[in-house]
């Protein structure tokens, strides 16, 4: 008798053709894309990056003095926002920019860093609380976060 797909494998099949394609994609881009390029709105795409980093910032900030879980979401986005920005920095640098573009790349990764570093500590800690069946700390995180953390890898 054959087995019934579950969400788990509708959810791995979708994430292996997504990864085909995107592939595809990546190969045919670089293939057929010019080096060299004048973009129009430069300053809009820069300015944009810029701003959804202050925004994911700002939204990670209050969720940490509100103690919400979301915290979680708000310092993955901006910790990847934070390493796009570094790999762009660098990567469309001009020569005599290179040193502006290393100064980016020493502050933003290591903050992304720390940004994902607090994810974890958070996801940790929520995880902690669903073992205990503590519901308040599910909902809300208590002030000093990693106070009942598993283990001291952080």
């Amino acid at each position: 008798m054959a087995r019934t797909p579950t969400t788990r494998d509708t959810l791995l099949s979708t994430f292996a053709l997504v990864v085909i394609a995107e592939t595809g994609w990546t190969v045919y881009l670089a293939i057929t894309l010019p080096r060299h390029y004048v973009a129009n709105h430069w300053d809009l795409a820069w300015v944009g990056l810029d701003v959804a980093q202050v925004l994911t910032l700002l939204l990670a900030a209050w969720a940490a003095w509100r103690r919400r879980a979301v915290l979680i979401v708000f310092a993955c986005v901006s910790g990847t926002l934070l390493l796009v920005d570094a790999w762009f920095d660098v990567t469309t640098a001009r020569y005599r920019d290179i040193d502006q573009s290393l100064w980016s790349l020493a502050v933003e990764v290591p903050l992304a860093a720390v940004m994902f570093w607090i994810a974890r500590r958070i996801y940790r800690r929520l995880m902690v609380a669903t073992t205990v069946d503590d519901a308040r700390t599910r909902a809300t995180l208590h002030s000093g976060w990693g106070a009942r953390d598993v283990a001291s890898e952080d």
